[in-house]
C-alpha cells in the first residue's frame, strides 16, 4: 500500500466554489475584516449551523480565522474539529496556528504528528525546518530543507540560502558545501539574484574574487541594465586587483546615472562610485563599503 495522501480540509474536501475562492482570497490578503474574509465566515457559519458535527467545516472556518489573524477563534474551531474526527487531520493547521502565535514547542509537536502520517508533505517540512533552524538544530533543519528541495518543483530561494548559511557556519569546509547547495538551487530555479549574490559573498569569504566575479557576471542577463550591478562588478574587479577593468565598469555606471533622474538612492550610488573611482586613482585596492540599494556581501 502506498503512503497516505495529506488531507488538507481547505484543499481536498469538496467545498462550494464561492467558499473555496474566499478561503484562497483570505489566505493571500491576510487583512482583518477584508470583505472576502467576512463572506467566507458567513458561508461557513451557515454551513456549520446546518451541519454542526462536520469536522471539515470547522477546520475550514478555522483556516479562514487563522489566515486573518483571529487566532482565538481559529483555535476554537480547530480544537472542535479535532474532537469531531481524526485529530491528526487538523494537526498541520494547528501547527501553523501555534507557529503564528509564537508557541514553537506546540507547533513542533503538531508538525511531528502530521509528518508521521504524511511524511512527504513539503509545506509542513518547510515549517518544521524553520523551527529547527531557529532552535539551533541545524542538522535537523538541513535534512528537512533537503526533503523540501526534492519534493517541490520550485522551492523558495530563501530556503537554499538558509541551508547555505547553516553550512557556512561550520567553517571553510562548510562554505564549499554551501556553494554546492546554492548551485543546486540555481540549477533548479534558474540563476536567481538572491541565491547568486549569497554565492558571491561565500566566494569572497574563501578569498576567490575571480570566481565571485564570474558568479556576478552570470546575473548580467537580468541585472545588466542596472547601474547598481555595474558598480558591483567594478568593486569586485577592484577587490581582485583588476583596476583598469574596475574603472571601466565605474565609468559605465557614472555615464548611466548621469542620464537618469537623480533620486536620493541614485545620488547615493553616484557618491559611492565616485569614491570607488577615487580609490582607483590613488592606487588603492579596496572599494568603498557597499550601501543601499546594492546588496551587502555578508557571507
Amino acid at each position: 500500500m502506498g503512503r497516505s495522501r495529506p488531507i488538507r480540509f481547505s484543499i481536498d474536501r469538496a467545498v462550494a466554489p464561492l467558499a473555496l475562492a474566499l478561503i484562497l482570497l483570505s489566505a493571500h490578503q491576510g487583512l482583518r475584516a477584508h470583505p472576502g474574509v467576512e463572506q467566507a465566515l458567513r458561508y461557513f457559519d451557515q454551513q456549520i449551523e446546518q451541519s454542526p458535527r462536520d469536522q471539515a467545516l470547522h477546520a475550514q472556518r478555522g483556516i479562514v480565522y487563522s489566515n486573518d489573524g483571529q487566532y482565538e477563534q481559529a483555535m476554537a474551531d480547530f480544537m472542535r474539529a479535532a474532537e469531531l474526527g481524526d485529530p491528526v487531520l487538523v494537526s498541520f493547521d494547528l501547527g501553523v496556528l501555534h507557529y503564528r502565535m509564537g508557541d514553537f514547542a506546540s507547533s513542533r509537536r503538531y508538525f511531528d504528528a502530521w509528518l508521521q502520517r504524511f511524511p512527504d508533505h513539503a509545506a509542513c517540512l518547510e515549517y518544521r525546518a524553520r523551527l529547527l533552524r531557529d532552535a539551533g538544530d541545524h542538522d535537523g533543519a538541513i535534512a528537512d530543507f533537503r526533503r523540501v528541495f526534492a519534493l517541490q518543483a520550485r522551492p523558495n530561494p530563501g530556503d537554499y540560502i538558509s541551508v547555505a548559511e547553516m553550512l557556512a557556519s561550520r567553517g571553510d569546509a562548510g562554505v564549499a558545501e554551501a556553494l554546492e547547495v546554492l548551485d543546486q538551487g540555481n540549477a533548479k530555479l534558474g540563476v536567481t539574484p538572491q541565491i547568486q549574490r549569497k554565492a558571491v559573498a561565500l566566494e569572497l569569504r574563501l578569498g576567490q574574487p575571480d570566481r565571485a566575479i564570474e558568479r556576478l557576471r552570470a546575473l548580467e542577463p537580468t541585472l545588466g541594465d542596472s547601474p547598481d550591478w555595474k558598480v558591483e562588478m567594478g568593486e569586485l574587479m577592484l577587490s581582485a586587483g583588476r583596476d583598469e577593468e574596475a574603472k571601466a565598469w565605474f565609468r559605465k555606471a557614472v555615464e548611466q546615472l548621469q542620464g537618469l533622474r537623480p533620486t536620493p538612492a541614485r545620488q547615493q550610488l553616484m557618491r559611492r562610485v565616485q569614491a570607488d573611482l577615487g580609490s582607483t586613482a590613488s592606487g588603492g585596492s579596496s572599494p568603498a563599503a557597499p550601501v543601499s540599494p546594492s546588496p551587502r556581501y555578508d557571507g
